[in-house]
């Protein structure tokens, strides 16, 4: 999926707070269903980077007392890739495994933090939350 010109120019006009909030309030609301074993004690006080290469922006968030939140701290590590890939990835169309082997999804800084969040990312099923997006919306992405 190519993201449309518009979007990526209003991306990289946004300051990083407003994308980053929206994903860790996201991860907030899905936490228990997508992960209701997971403590992430294994997180707590680490900040993770996601940076959209195709776009040169990107966020960061931490897990602090229980729940996600915006970090301006140096991150433990970083995650790149394309909003794309970030995408295929939530989709299960492909593993990160996969994209990591053919150079699409890097992996810098703390490795075993990096390790354990892309198998965290792999073994996870994000259907149901695609399941609860409009349907007019759902076509429009292929979801």
């Amino acid at each position: 999926m190519k993201i449309p010109q518009p979007v990526i120019r209003v991306l990289q006009l946004l300051p990083e707070v407003p994308p980053a909030f929206g994903v860790v309030t996201t991860l907030n609301l899905v936490r228990h269903q997508l992960w209701p074993e997971e403590d992430f004690s294994w997180l707590e006080g680490r900040t993770v980077r996601l940076q959209a290469s195709d776009i040169g922006c990107g966020l960061s968030y931490s897990f602090q007392n229980g729940r996600f939140v915006t970090s301006t701290q140096t991150p433990d590590v970083t995650f790149g890739a394309t909003l794309a890939d970030y995408w295929i990835i939530a989709r299960r169309q492909e593993d990160p495994d996969t994209l990591f082997f053919q150079r699409r999804l890097t992996i810098a800084g703390n490795t075993e933090l990096g390790l354990q969040l892309k198998n965290l990312m792999d073994a996870t099923d994000f259907s149901p939350l695609f399941d609860k997006i409009p349907q007019p919306i759902r076509l429009r992405f292929g979801i």
